[in-house]
Formats: structure tokens, C-alpha cells, sequence
């Protein structure tokens, strides 16, 4: 990685099939405990070892940093109805060389099965390709033991990388997850 992005939230923020993508704040701190919590988060996502509420209250604040450090994009998704936290989308491992980024994300277990987690990751994916981002790969790495995963990364449109592809050193450098990219067609200014 070369240089380092300069990474913005979406203002005014994403709003999609009922959700809208914005900034944490200190009020959903005990939706993410809640979230750090749930075995099924916690089997598919890294989630630190201190789940505390005050451990939350940390990360929350440093969002901010993580973004200014060109680290992590992460935004939460809530109910435009009522405002609940609904789940969790962002960017993170950005390679400048490449214009690329990996994608993640979680859904509180309430709001699965949805369409929570399609609506956020392809919300996110097209700001990061369209928006100030304009990355040209998005990356999903996705274990193949949850289908509920896969399916997203299908139905926000997504395509398999195949393993070791020839040039592909993502899809090579982890055989164990299944990945998938999404591609932003490169412009004739930019060829």
C-alpha cells in the first residue's frame, strides 16, 4: 500500500430500502455490547476480547481516528422509522496502488433475513465506487460455512473470484475464504 486514503463518511448519509448509513454515536453504544455479544457476530466478524460497555464507548469515539489514520470506514445502519440499530457496514484494508478496500458487516438478530445486510453492503460499495472513495475493487472475504454471507455478496453484485487466479494475489492470499469483488469499469480517462 502506498499512500493512504482520505477517508470521509457519506454526507448527507446513504439512505436505502428503509436504512440509512451514518456515523456511530455515544447513544448506540449499547447496541454495539449487544452486537460484540451475539455468538453468531462473533463466529462470522472480528470482534475485540473486551465487549465492555466501556470498551464500546472507545471504539466509538475512535472512530474518527481509525478514519483519519486511513484505517476503517464504519458506519452503522439504523431504521429510518425508528431510529434502532440495525447493523453494521464498512470498509477497512485500503490499498491505494490498487484503489481497492475490503468490506464487512454484521446484522443485529433481530433484523436478519431482511434484506438489512444487501441494502447496507450495496449502498456502501456504490458510494465507495461513485463517491469521493472512487475505488475501483471492493472486496468481500467470506467464509464459506455461512450462506447467509454469500448470499449477500451475491445479491449486492459481487462476482467470485476464482482461487488462484493468475494475478490475483487477494483471491490467493486466502484459500480458506471464498472472495468476492465488486468492480468499478474503469473509464476511458482513466485507461
Amino acid at each position: 500500500m502506498t499512500g493512504r486514503y482520505r477517508l470521509v463518511t457519506p454526507d448527507p448519509p446513504l439512505v436505502v430500502g428503509g436504512l440509512e448509513l451514518r456515523r456511530w454515536v455515544a447513544g448506540d453504544r449499547d447496541d454495539l455490547v449487544q452486537a460484540w455479544g451475539d455468538p453468531e457476530v462473533r463466529r462470522w466478524t472480528a470482534v475485540p476480547d473486551d465487549v465492555s460497555p466501556e470498551a464500546a464507548e472507545r471504539w466509538i469515539v475512535g472512530e474518527e481516528r481509525r478514519r483519519e489514520d486511513g484505517l476503517a470506514l464504519d458506519l452503522v445502519a439504523i431504521s429510518v422509522d425508528d431510529g434502532r440499530v440495525l447493523g453494521e457496514v464498512g470498509l477497512s484494508t485500503f490499498d491505494t496502488e490498487r484503489a481497492a478496500a475490503r468490506i464487512g458487516w454484521w446484522v443485529a438478530a433481530p433484523e436478519r433475513g431482511r434484506g438489512v445486510a444487501t441494502s447496507m453492503v450495496g449502498a456502501l460499495t456504490a458510494w465507495a465506487h461513485d463517491g469521493p472513495l472512487a475505488l475501483r475493487a471492493v472486496v468481500a472475504e467470506v467464509d464459506p460455512a455461512n450462506p447467509a454471507s454469500v448470499a449477500v455478496a451475491r445479491a449486492a453484485g459481487f462476482e467470485l473470484l476464482p482461487p488462484g487466479r493468475e494475478g490475483d494475489r487477494v483471491a490467493a492470499s486466502y484459500p480458506e475464504r471464498l472472495v468476492f469483488a465488486s468492480m468499478r469499469p474503469v473509464r476511458r480517462s482513466e485507461a
